[in-house]
């Protein structure tokens, strides 16, 4: 008896049922695995996987622990003995000696490791579509929209059905706009509670292990598993949580939230009017369900300093911490940094703007990494100072409430809208960065989040209206010419608090979440997926 959902419920019922075994679940979902479009960058050998089903089916059940016989998936710039890691990056490929320590923690406690997923190269993106793989993860719903990023394959893997959860890592969004757009949920920690050991460096003193699950409640137990194990002295990013005041914790009821303003909330694109009166009219509700919920809503909320310090991340030299973290590779033989290093007297600068040439790495990273050469070592001081301006503002907002919802993401784009920027002579990143707008000051402001399903937004791209826009009809002949033009799209919001809240908060998403009605995918959403032609 295969499960029907492959959420943790599920399968322990299956497997207490006597009537289904590890080795019966990863035969049923292995072709399945193997046959999705993009969505893995390396799957073991089905004998392999069976050898690991065979080593949990021949421990005592007295000695099982809580993910025996779960299969799931991990990012591919999370390291697991045994598979390798690319980071979406073929010439960066290694086989790690030690498995990141989360890892072990849920392979200690019986799951099943299935496979490496796709992302955005050096999840460097929240678009999904940045990697140098013949074909790249969609959303469930649709295959000709995105599947958000960088953690693209594991958003996708999960709200597929196709694993229990899967791994991914958030830098600025990477965790929680793939859930959002793949109808899943996103847990999000807070910087430094879980061992970011054996995860490539994005933006190391920002960098989180995260996990996409198909319940709230899933994320909260792979969550507090993987809290559990450290590197010890190597694991430099983590940090202990602070001691905190008996009445530290807002309120179960009565609690404060902030949304963003109108003008912020800027659902313009190539959905048109139609979509943007769906995608509002699903964030309202959402906010009646919060007030429903126990929160109250705060409406002079400032979020301006809060896009500020979220524009600081890319558009200052901080964007340096994503050349730092792969400059051992950026600078070693074989890449055009080394070549120009080579010379004699080049200048720091020459070197990292020299990447923009290095073939190994898709153009669009390229372009991004090599923007750090424009930077002094002084605009890092100055930078340091306006951000440390910024937060103070920020925090000073954030004082008022306990919860921010945002949209998890502004847009849902098409796979084809998003490479006719990145892949043009010079790439640009319009769409990317507008799916930024609501998570990229969260690590830098010290936050946890979680993204849950929170409705449907539906529209006919071939409803187009006299004043339609050149990029609405753009997106309605592409529509027309590879299925239908009635398109139903997952909608996600995303909560807010501040760092080390995040039991709290994931209790607030619990409720969201069963107000909403909603499970994992289109199964979950009581939609199928479009068929292409």
């Amino acid at each position: 008896m295969i499960p029907e959902t492959l959420d943790l419920a599920a399968i322990r019922s299956a497997y207490a049922s006597g009537k289904c075994t590890p080795t019966m679940l990863i035969k049923a979902t292995y072709p399945k695995l193997a046959a999705a479009p993009g969505v893995f960058l390396h799957l073991p050998p089905l004998d392999q996987l069976l050898e690991r089903c065979a080593e949990l089916e021949s421990q005592p059940e007295s000695s099982r622990g809580s993910m025996w016989g779960v299969p799931f998936a991990l990012k591919d710039n999370v390291d697991i003995v045994g598979m390798p890691t690319t980071a979406a990056c073929p010439a960066f490929s290694y086989m790690p000696k030690q498995s990141s320590p989360a890892v072990d923690k849920l392979l200690e406690a019986g799951g099943i490791a299935v496979g490496k997923t796709n992302m955005d190269q050096f999840a460097a993106g929240l678009v999904g579509t940045r990697s140098p793989s013949p074909a790249v993860p969609s959303t469930p719903f649709d295959a000709r929209f995105i599947s958000g990023g960088s953690s693209s394959g594991s958003a996708a893997a999960v709200g597929a059905g196709l694993v229990c959860f899967a791994l991914g890592t958030d830098t600025a969004g990477s965790g929680r706009v793939p859930a959002g757009l793949c109808g899943c949920v996103g847990v999000k920690p807070t910087v430094g509670s879980v061992s970011t050991v054996g995860v490539v460096p994005a933006c190391a003193s920002l960098d989180c292990l995260t996990v996409f699950t198909a319940s709230v409640a899933d994320g909260v137990e792979v969550m507090t598993l993987m809290r559990q194990r450290a590197a010890g002295p190597e694991d430099v990013w983590r940090r202990p949580p602070p001691p905190l005041a008996p009445d530290s914790a807002p309120p179960a009821a009565g609690f404060r939230f902030a949304v963003p303003s109108p003008k912020q909330l800027d659902w313009a694109g190539p959905g048109g009017e139609a979509m943007t009166a769906a995608c509002s009219a699903a964030f309202d509700a959402a906010v009646e369900r919060l007030t429903a919920a126990g929160g109250v809503q705060v409406h002079d909320f400032d979020f301006e300093p809060l896009m500020a310090v979220a524009a600081m991340l890319y558009g200052t030299s901080f964007v340096a911490e994503r050349y730092s973290g792969i400059r051992a590779f950026l600078e070693a033989p074989g890449g055009a940094a080394a070549a120009v290093a080579a010379k004699g007297g080049a200048a720091a600068s020459d070197v990292q703007a020299a990447v923009i040439g290095d073939e190994r790495l898709l153009p669009v990273t390229r372009h991004i990494i090599a923007g750090s050469a424009k930077f002094s070592a002084a605009d890092v001081f100055d930078h340091i100072a306006a951000m440390a301006a910024l937060r103070a503002r920020a925090l000073d907002s954030l004082a008022r409430v306990d919860v921010l919802l945002v949209p998890t993401a502004l847009a849902h784009w098409t796979q084809a809208e998003v490479l006719e920027e990145e892949t043009a002579a010079t790439p640009t990143w319009g769409r990317n960065a507008k799916l930024g707008r609501f998570t990229n000051f969260v690590n830098l402001l010290d936050m946890c989040g979680i993204a849950v399903p929170s409705g449907l937004v539906s529209y006919d791209a071939a409803a187009l209206t006299e004043d339609a826009s050149e990029e609405e009809r753009k997106r309605a002949a592409h529509l027309a010419a590879t299925g239908p033009t009635s398109v139903t799209l997952p909608f996600g919001v995303t909560l807010l608090a501040k760092a080390w809240r995040d039991d709290w908060l994931w209790g607030v998403a619990a409720k969201m979440e069963a107000a909403a009605g909603l499970r994992c995918g289109p199964a979950g959403h009581g939609v199928v997926p479009a068929a292409g032609k």
